[in-house]
């Protein structure tokens, strides 16, 4: 906070701290200065900008009344004067000067109420002078910047010039403003589309301004025509409304400027486009979304041993070898893909292809080609290998960095070897915490872009011999030691709302797969897509687009999930079974809240809890749960579904149970796979 001072001017060397600890005493923050001399007195006004001079009863013999008065005029200082009731010589020589209030030295009230009111008037004038001086300030940096701009301005007030920078005034080919002052814009300008300009001054004046720049003809003063398109803004001047007019010459030094664009994207050596363009361009890329049928990649390359090469070789040769490497990577490219000399020693290169296979075929050509290529060093030659990371781009690339990023640490790997390519993949971790979940999210986004998911169809038998032709569908992810089931990976997937988003990837391969072949298929649904209300609408859309009949569809939603979210699911399963569609519960057993679900749902089959018929024969326990599932439910015409049945020998366990539908490993068929 800014301190706020008072200048006592008295000749008692006690009257300023006395009247400070009084005032301090009363609760307010001044600060009190005095004065015994006209020089004490300037620098105090000068240095401190007091907001009240308090005049005691002690005028001190150098100082004289007309001098404090002039002096408190010269500053704009507030005057207070101080008197007894008997004295009046000090008051009639200070109101002839200036005016004042005066106070009677003996009541302290008036003097705390003359403080109080000149203190909050004191700041604001002293906070109006600060505005006013950076405002001040700010308007002499406005006016440099403006007429030292490149830009050709000018100000324009009812048609006419009221202010030019000094680029403008070259454009006109004139010295001053006062060579155009009185020039109206008809006069020198004309509108090359047949736009009325007195017509759109008119407008401007009414705060109605063209959204487009505005192409004339300009006839200068010195008879010179200029070819030019004008740019309109509202603006201030002199605290006048006037339009900023903004003056673009068209054609002049062309080829330079493109020159010039040319330089700042490329780079000098190998005239591949630089980092900040690459990245640009790949960053637009992600941002559009790849709505097309293209599937896109990004390589990282460097020549393996850089370092040692260039302690070997020195920088010119490194140069060479550089070029040899940006020549053969233009060589193992289409027109359509996007090399760039990425830093001094990196090159990267952006691959469209219509088939995600073809991807790493540039990468190939390239190791294949520099691997085998004689570089040219003059009075010797050599060879030498690069080594290439490789990622892909899909719908959930988040940015060009992150691209980057991967392709460079797939490059890393792929270095340690040499003369090879390595594709980025996330490393992988259990979910067992909030930390590993990250690990999780990355790899199933990458599993998205890069299509690793699939989905292994296995038949589903009737123990009662009246096969419908009854599939069930697994979904996996590919990877490359050991492919992951979707017990793996699905709940990190919900948690992070990915679940939705591997069922319309997963669901639209299925239903080719499985149009007019009149099998009845089973398709497991996340809970993301039960709580998107979407969802319903989106497969719909689905049948329709692949010409599969509803019944064909028995979507399975976990008994865990509806359990816990019973409205969502009755909402999807009501919306979805006007298509058609039917539902299986899975995860099902004798627990009370599980068998109140099919009170609420109406769905055609439940699915047994994993692990049920997993050695039944020699299980009572698991068969008298199987029994009262099977009797809790024999009233609602559900069907029983057990799956993970491994022996043929639990089969006739199953069946006098009262299960009629069966699927396991005991079938020994080979799996059907979709999306591989």
């Amino acid at each position: 906070m800014d301190s706020v001072y008072l200048l006592v001017v008295d000749d008692s060397p006690d009257h300023a701290p006395v009247i400070n600890s009084f005032l301090r005493n009363a609760g307010l923050a001044v600060r009190v200065v005095s004065a015994s001399d006209i020089n004490e007195l300037e620098v105090a006004l000068k240095e401190k900008s007091p907001f009240l001079m308090l005049i005691g009863t002690q005028l001190p013999a150098a100082v004289k009344m007309g001098q404090l008065m002039q002096l408190a005029n010269q500053y704009s200082t507030a005057v207070a004067l101080q008197v007894n009731a008997e004295d009046m010589s000090n008051i009639e020589a200070a109101i002839s000067v200036h005016p004042l209030l005066v106070i009677n030295a003996e009541e302290d009230d008036q003097l705390m109420q003359v403080v109080k009111q000149h203190m909050s008037g004191g700041k604001t004038v002293r906070e109006y002078q600060v505005i006013a001086h950076r405002l001040e300030e700010l308007q002499h940096r406005y006016d440099l910047l403006l007429d030292n701009a490149r830009d050709s301005i000018a100000y324009i007030h009812e048609g006419l010039h009221v202010y030019a920078n000094r680029a403008y005034l070259e454009l006109l080919q004139v010295k001053t403003l006062d060579d155009i002052e009185g020039m109206s814009l008809l006069e020198l300008m004309t509108p090359e589309n047949g736009t009325d300009l007195k017509k759109l001054l008119r407008d401007m004046n009414q705060d109605i301004f063209p959204a487009e720049t505005l192409a004339v003809t300009i006839d200068t003063p010195a008879e010179k025509t200029l070819k030019a398109d004008l740019a309109f803004l509202p603006a201030r001047f002199n605290d006048e409304n006037c339009i900023q007019m903004m003056v673009r010459e068209r054609d002049v030094n062309q080829v330079l400027q493109e020159e010039l664009d040319r330089l700042r994207k490329t780079d000098p050596l190998t005239q591949l486009i630089n980092r900040a363009t690459f990245t640009a361009r790949l960053s637009t890329l992600i941002e559009e979304g790849q709505t097309d049928d293209f599937r896109s990649a990004v390589l990282y390359i460097e020549i393996d041993g850089l370092g040692e090469l260039q302690q070997n070789l020195g920088m010119e040769n490194i140069d060479t070898c550089i070029m040899d490497l940006a020549n053969l990577i233009g060589g193992c490219t289409q027109d359509t893909d996007i090399p760039a000399r990425f830093s001094d020693n990196g090159f990267a290169v952006l691959v469209r292809r219509s088939d995600k296979s073809a991807l790493r075929q540039p990468g190939d050509c390239i190791l294949d080609n520099f691997s085998s290529h004689i570089i040219d060093l003059g009075d010797r030659t050599m060879t030498a290998t690069c080594s290439i990371g490789m990622t892909t781009l899909g719908s959930l690339t988040r940015s060009a960095d992150e691209v980057i990023s991967q392709a460079r640490t797939a490059f890393k790997e792929a270095s340690q070897k040499g003369n090879s390519l390595v594709r980025f993949k996330p490393a992988l971790t259990t979910v067992s915490s909030g930390e590993a979940d990250r690990d999780w999210v990355e790899r199933i986004r990458y599993a998205l872009n890069n299509h690793d998911f699939y989905t292994v169809q296995q038949s589903i038998v009737d123990l009662e011999g009246e096969n419908e032709g009854l599939f069930e569908n697994r979904t996996f992810m590919r990877e490359e030691e050991g492919d992951s089931p979707a017990t793996e990976f699905m709940q990190a997937a919900e948690r992070n709302d990915l679940g939705s988003m591997i069922d319309r990837h997963v669901i639209p391969q299925l239903m080719v797969a499985i149009a007019g072949t009149g099998d009845k298929h089973i398709i497991s649904l996340s809970l993301n897509s039960i709580l998107d209300f979407s969802f319903p609408h989106w497969f719909e859309r689905m049948l329709k687009e692949t010409e599969v009949v509803g019944s064909q569809i028995v979507l399975q939603i976990s008994g865990f999930i509806a359990e816990t979210n019973l409205k969502p699911t009755r909402r999807v399963i009501d919306e979805l079974k006007e298509h058609g569609c039917s539902f299986v519960l899975s995860e099902f057993d004798n627990d009370r809240r599980m068998l109140q679900l099919i009170d609420h749902l109406p769905v055609e089959m439940v699915k047994l809890r994993p692990g049920l018929a997993k050695g039944l024969s020699a299980n009572t326990e698991n068969q008298e749960i199987i029994r009262s599932v099977v009797r809790a439910i024999e009233t609602y015409n559900i069907t029983i579904i057990a799956d993970e049945v491994q022996d043929a020998s639990d089969l006739a366990v199953l069946w006098q149970c009262g299960v009629k539908l069966v699927t396991g490993d005991f079938l020994n068929e080979a799996p059907q796979v979709v999306g591989q």
